[in-house]
């Protein structure tokens, strides 16, 4: 038995939004202690890796555990259909193989989505270390997604001991976005450096998901020539990461 209630449809679409913009289908997996996901996307280029503790919810039963798997264009389109002030019901009816979305407001609605059939194995969570940690406002991270944008397709990122530099070039020209560790209007909270390191990603990725981040900030971990992890909050004790495989230059 799975069974939840949420009353904020903003913290629902946050969510969706943040699933959305690099899978197809969601493989949630729902325990007594809430709802994870663990997913590469479909070129395994990148991992979506997502906790929902039960304390986001208001009321929240689950008896045992479940395999939910869903199609990602049906959710958002249901998703798109809830009023602001709608109360959410969720419950997972086992024996038509349905997961019921309610919304409760001026009329109550209810979308019963059809359960695919889940992977045969769960994606094992990765915890590797970095030897890079930043924190910094997520409309700084957008802006300078975007700046990059304008001239280029990549991104490469150098970070020094109090100084972390995004940087792009493309046929047009090249720019490049300094933030530098310190005074009140920095929009760099913190900066970590074990070594100094630079790399590569691609930004058709981070533009993604630049637009799927919610919260005022996020934290970026780094190491040269390997995966950066994006992580923020979702409804304060929620997470939200994403990993993303750096783009070899061609010498």
């Amino acid at each position: 038995m799975f069974y939840a209630t949420l009353d904020s449809t903003k913290v629902w679409k946050q969510i969706v939004d943040a699933l959305a913009t690099l899978l197809t289908e969601i493989h949630l997996v729902v325990s007594s202690s809430g709802i994870t996901l663990t997913q590469y996307d479909s070129s395994r280029a990148a991992m979506v890796d997502m906790e929902l503790p039960r304390s986001i919810f208001q009321q929240y039963t689950c008896t045992e555990e479940h395999d939910i798997c869903l199609g990602v264009a049906e959710v958002v389109k249901v998703s798109k259909r809830m009023a602001g002030d709608d109360r959410l019901v969720f419950n997972l009816d086992e024996s038509e193989k349905r997961f019921e979305i309610k919304m409760i407001g001026l009329a109550e609605r209810t979308f019963k989505l059809q359960l695919l059939t889940p992977p045969e194995e769960r994606t094992q969570k990765i915890s590797p270390t970095f030897d890079i940690q930043a924190e910094m406002l997520t409309d700084a991270f957008k802006h300078m997604v975007k700046d990059i944008g304008v001239v280029s397709n990549h991104l490469k990122i150098t970070a020094s001991s109090d100084t972390l530099t995004f940087a792009g070039a493309g046929d047009t020209g090249e720019v490049e976005v300094v933030l530098k560790l310190g005074g009140d209007e920095s929009s760099l909270f913190s900066l970590r450096t074990m070594n100094e390191a630079t790399s590569m990603y691609a930004l058709s990725y981070l533009t993604e998901i630049a637009k799927a981040m919610s919260g005022d900030s996020l934290t970026l971990r780094m190491t040269a020539y390997k995966p950066i992890l994006l992580e923020f909050s979702i409804a304060e004790s929620g997470g939200m990461r994403y990993l993303l495989a750096p783009r070899v230059e061609r010498r």
